[in-house]
C-alpha cells in the first residue's frame, strides 16, 4: 500500500527542531567568537610588557642550557636539540660560532656554507651566551611565549561554545522532551494491558499525531477484544443451549424405546405411532446437530418467515408436548381457543422451546399433580401459560438453568415475551408472541 505523502507543517517538529538548531548555532558562534576575540585581547595586553618577555625568554635559555649538558650535545651532534624544540613554542632557533652559524632550525641545507653577517649581535634581546661540550656559541631564539595560552584559551572558547549549544537546544526542546517520556510511559501501560487508558495529546506536531494514532489504534484494539469476548460468550452459550436441546429429544426416543422394549402399545397404530415419534426426534437431533456444525463456522442469517396462523403456528407442537407429557406418566388439563390472529415465528425455536418445557416439567414436577395449559391473547400478542406443581426439595436432580436461559433467549431473537413465575408449589411459564 502506497503511504500519503506527508505535507510540512509550518509548526511542526522539522520545522521546529531546525529553528531550535539555528537559534543554538548563532548563539553558539556569538559566544566563541567573544570569548577567544576576549582571550586574544587578554594575552597580547600580558605579552606586550617587557617583564613577561624577559622572563620567559630566560627561562627558555635555562631549559636548552640543562638539556645541553643532559645530553653532552656539542658541535658534532646539534641535530639533538631537534628533540627540545618540539616541547617549546619555537619559531626560531640558531646557534653561532663567532660569525659562522653552525645551527639553524629553519634551513635544511649544509650549515657549513651558511654565513652571517654580525647583524645579529650580541647586543639584541633574544641573543644568549651557551657552553655546548666543545666550547661556546651565541644562540638566537625567537619564541612565541602566547602560542600555548592562545591554544587553551581556543579550546576553552570551542567547548564553552558547544556546551552553550547543547544547552540552548535542550532548554528550547524541553517541553518536547518531557512529552517523549510521558509517551513513553503511557505506551507502557498500554503494553500492560489498560486498553482503557487514553494517551495525552498535547501540541499540533508530529509527536502529536502519533499519540491520535495511538489512541485511535487503542480504541480500535479494544473495541474488538470486545468484540471477541462477546463472540466467544455467545459461541459459548449457543452450544451450552444447543447440546442442552440436544438432551431432550435423546431423551424422549430413549423413553419411546422403552415402552416398545416392554410392549406397553395397545395396537399396531400406537406401534407405528411410537415409531414415527422416534423418527421425528431423531431428525430434530439431526437438525440440531447440523445447525451447531453450521453455527461453528459462520453466522447464519435467519430466514423470512411468512406470517401464519396461531392454529399453524403452534397446534402441532402443543399436541405433541401433551402427548408426550402423557406418555412420561402426567396428567395434562388444556384450555386451549385458537383466535384468529397471525405471528410470525421460527418453527425449529418452536419445537426446541417446548422440548425444553417438556424436559423441565419431567425433572422438576409433581407427577400426582395434573399439568395446565393455557391459550392467552391480548391486543398486541398470543401465546400460552404452561403451570406445573413441584416441591422445593428434590434431592434426585439439580438444576443448572440452561434450559430456561435457552427458551429466553430464543424469544428474544423472535421478539416475543418471556415470563417466568415460581412460588413455594408452583411453577409457570408463559410464552407471548407478537401479532403481526
Amino acid at each position: 500500500m502506497k503511504q500519503k505523502k506527508r505535507r510540512f507543517k509550518i509548526y511542526g517538529l522539522r520545522a521546529r527542531l531546525g529553528l531550535s538548531i539555528i537559534v543554538s548555532a548563532v548563539i553558539c558562534i556569538f559566544v566563541f567568537f567573544a570569548l577567544d576575540k576576549g582571550f586574544e585581547y587578554l594575552f597580547t595586553n600580558h605579552s606586550d610588557d617587557a617583564d613577561f618577555e624577559r622572563t620567559h625568554f630566560q627561562r627558555q635559555g635555562e631549559s636548552l642550557q640543562e638539556y645541553i649538558e643532559e645530553n653532552s650535545i656539542s658541535s658534532n651532534n646539534l641535530s639533538q636539540l631537534k628533540k627540545w624544540e618540539r616541547k617549546q613554542p619555537i619559531i626560531l632557533l640558531e646557534l653561532y660560532d663567532r660569525d659562522k652559524c653552525i645551527y639553524s632550525s629553519i634551513y635544511d641545507t649544509p650549515i657549513s656554507t651558511i654565513v652571517f653577517g654580525k647583524g645579529q649581535g650580541s647586543g639584541s634581546q633574544n641573543n644568549l651566551e651557551l657552553q655546548l661540550e666543545d666550547g661556546p656559541v651565541t644562540a638566537y631564539i625567537y619564541s612565541d611565549f602566547t602560542y600555548r595560552s592562545s591554544v587553551i584559551g581556543r579550546f576553552i572558547s570551542i567547548v564553552t561554545a558547544l556546551l552553550l549549544f547543547i544547552i540552548v537546544f535542550f532548554f528550547n526542546n524541553r517541553k518536547l522532551i518531557r512529552y517523549i517520556c510521558r509517551l513513553n510511559e503511557e505506551v507502557q501501560i498500554l503494553e500492560g494491558g489498560n486498553l482503557e487508558y487514553i494517551v495525552s495529546e498535547e501540541g499540533n506536531d508530529e509527536i502529536t499525531d502519533l499519540a491520535r494514532s495511538m489512541n485511535r489504534m487503542r480504541a480500535t484494539l479494544h473495541q474488538q477484544i470486545e468484540t471477541e469476548q462477546q463472540l466467544h460468550q455467545a459461541n459459548r452459550q449457543l452450544v451450552t443451549e444447543m447440546s442442552h436441546d440436544l438432551r431432550t429429544p435423546l431423551t424422549g426416543i430413549m423413553l419411546y424405546l422403552e415402552i416398545l422394549r416392554s410392549h406397553r402399545y395397545k395396537s399396531e397404530e400406537e406401534l407405528q405411532d411410537y415409531l414415527e415419534k422416534i423418527e421425528a426426534k431423531a431428525q430434530h437431533m439431526k437438525v440440531l446437530s447440523d445447525h451447531l456444525f453450521e453455527y461453528s463456522l459462520q453466522d447464519v442469517p435467519q430466514r423470512q418467515l411468512e406470517p401464519r396462523t396461531m392454529e399453524e403456528a403452534f397446534r402441532q407442537e402443543v399436541d405433541s408436548i401433551q402427548y408426550d407429557l402423557e406418555a412420561r406418566g402426567f396428567s395434562v388439563e388444556t384450555d386451549l381457543e385458537w383466535k384468529n390472529c397471525y405471528v410470525k415465528v421460527n418453527p425449529e425455536f418452536i419445537h426446541r422451546i417446548f422440548e425444553n418445557i417438556v424436559s423441565n416439567i419431567e425433572k422438576y414436577a409433581e407427577r400426582t399433580a395434573s399439568i395446565r395449559i393455557e391459550s392467552l391473547l391480548s391486543d398486541k400478542y398470543c401465546g400460552f401459560s404452561i403451570m406445573n406443581t413441584f416441591t422445593l426439595e428434590n434431592p434426585q436432580v439439580e438444576s443448572n438453568g440452561v434450559g430456561i436461559e435457552s427458551i429466553r433467549n430464543m424469544m428474544k431473537k423472535m421478539k416475543g415475551v418471556f415470563n417466568v413465575e415460581q412460588t413455594d408449589t408452583s411453577f409457570e411459564i408463559t410464552l407471548l408472541f407478537p401479532i403481526k
